[in-house]
């Protein structure tokens, strides 16, 4: 996000004086934060191995869940999606998708539905590039246990997501949700 945005979102002027900073030092702590994560994600891929993505999946889940208390709880899954979309979206830019003459967004398979989403300006993907770790890996994991804990609280059901593709510009997922609870 470029700084003329974070002004635009967040105001200096209301940022108290007791912090000690202005705006542009909240994007060079930011960055420092960035290469923090990426430097703790690769080290605990190297310690945990394959382990890592579950331990922080869990973790981005009680995430998603707590984040979701504040939205309100629907059975619709659209609705739901840009309910997220203005709560999540500001650190997580996604859409929902549909490919070239499919009619709807969400696709109903028996006591499932899917719907594809489109992350294009990921918090995550930037501490990525910037730290030069590959995508899929820990804080992956983490955002996409934080999209299925977050679905969850807000329709009482279960879900997950699957990677369809990442890329330097944008990531497309895939979330089923299955009805009947959790």
């Amino acid at each position: 996000m470029a700084i003329q945005e974070v002004r635009g979102t967040f105001k200096p002027e209301l940022i108290p004086k007791e912090t000690g900073g202005d705006i542009d030092d909240y994007e060079d702590a930011l960055h420092v934060l960035m290469k923090f994560m990426g430097s703790m994600s690769s080290a605990l891929e190297q310690v945990s191995g394959r382990g890592a993505n579950a331990i922080v999946y869990q973790a981005g889940k009680r995430m998603g869940h707590d984040a979701a208390k504040m939205m309100e709880k629907t059975d619709n899954l659209e609705q739901a999606m840009d309910e997220m979309g203005e709560v999540l979206g500001h650190e997580f830019y996604y859409r929902m998708w549909k490919p070239t003459g499919q009619e709807n967004y969400t696709i109903e398979k028996g006591d499932e539905t899917i719907v594809k989403l489109l992350f294009r300006d990921c918090v995550v993907r930037q501490t990525l590039r910037r730290t030069g770790l590959p995508q899929k890996g820990p804080l992956c994991y983490l955002l996409y246990g934080y999209m299925v804990g977050a679905v969850e609280e807000v329709m009482d059901i279960k879900g997950k997501v699957d990677i369809d593709h990442v890329g330097p510009n944008a990531c497309l997922k895939t979330l089923t949700i299955k009805w009947g609870g959790k």
